[in-house]
Order: structure tokens, then C-alpha cells, then sequence
């Protein structure tokens, strides 16, 4: 093992983030899956999110407000589509990148028909470096999964509306 304090520096600043779940929307998955690929649709979608562009097809860039306690920030995303089966199941990687660290992930999804409504289910797995890596892997979790929901709670908002 290295002994090397700047090693051991970068170790201790480094974690891995293991997030699944499911939410049930409130439409059929041919009316779901658009919404999810409209920067427009996902700007409002996902917290923070101040800025989102669409740069090539499969390839979105943004920026994120990050607003958690000794990492707070502005952080460009890059997110590319790797597989997409519409309206079923998409794998995308991304990155987060700001002044306190970044987060290097793969995640994917399904859209589910159930009586008239989607099943979403996500999975996602992330390396988390910087001051962002210190923070314990199960609070960077729950804090995905409230933006996670939030972010549901909205597009489920869009799909009952009419948006």
C-alpha cells in the first residue's frame, strides 16, 4: 500500500454511490419517454438544474446549482446516452463537475406499462472524488434519492396537467 500522504489524501476523498428505486407515473410510457429527452421537460425536472442543452443527439450539457452544506456550487454536467430502446429502457453515463469535486456515474432505466400508468425503475452507480468524497456515501445516496423523487413528483405534475 502507498504511503504517500498525497495518496492517502486522494483515497480518503474518494467514495462509491449505489442508488435503485421505482416510481409509478401517472401515464403510459409513449407519453412519458419524450418528456424525459426534452431539455425543455428536464430543466424543470431536475433540482438545481439552471442550464440544459442538447449538443448533439444522445448528448446533454448543463449546469447545476448544488446547494448541500461545504459543497455548495455551480457544476457542469455532461450526460451521453449509450443505449436507448424507446419507450423501454435507456443506460446513459454522465459527469458532475464543480469546484468541490466530481461524480463520474452509469445509469439506466425502465419504463414499465401497468394499468395505464409507467413503472419507472432506476438504477445508478457512481465514483464520487474532491470534498464531494468525503461525505459519508449514505447521505450523497439519500440525498439522490429526495432529488430523485422530487424530480418524479414534477414530470408525474407534467403528465397529469397535460404539459
Amino acid at each position: 500500500m502507498d504511503t504517500n500522504p498525497a495518496f492517502q489524501r486522494s483515497l480518503s476523498e474518494l467514495s462509491i454511490m449505489n442508488i435503485s428505486g421505482s416510481y409509478t407515473l401517472n401515464a403510459l410510457p409513449e407519453r412519458v419517454w419524450p418528456l424525459i429527452f426534452d431539455p425543455n421537460s428536464l430543466i424543470t425536472l431536475v433540482p438545481g438544474c439552471q442550464q440544459l442543452e442538447q449538443i448533439t443527439p444522445g448528448e446533454y450539457r448543463g449546469h447545476m446549482r448544488v446547494g448541500i452544506a461545504g459543497v455548495s456550487g455551480l457544476y457542469e454536467t455532461l450526460v451521453k446516452i449509450i443505449e436507448a430502446d424507446a419507450p423501454n429502457h435507456c443506460t446513459f453515463e454522465g459527469q458532475l463537475t464543480g469546484p468541490t469535486g466530481t461524480i463520474t456515474g452509469q445509469a439506466s432505466f425502465s419504463l414499465q406499462d401497468v394499468e395505464q400508468d409507467t413503472l419507472i425503475e432506476y438504477q445508478a452507480q457512481a465514483l464520487i472524488t474532491g470534498a464531494l468524497g468525503t461525505i459519508s456515501p449514505r447521505i450523497l445516496e439519500s440525498i439522490a434519492k429526495t432529488f430523485l423523487n422530487q424530480g418524479m413528483a414534477e414530470l408525474n405534475k407534467k403528465l397529469t396537467n397535460g404539459d
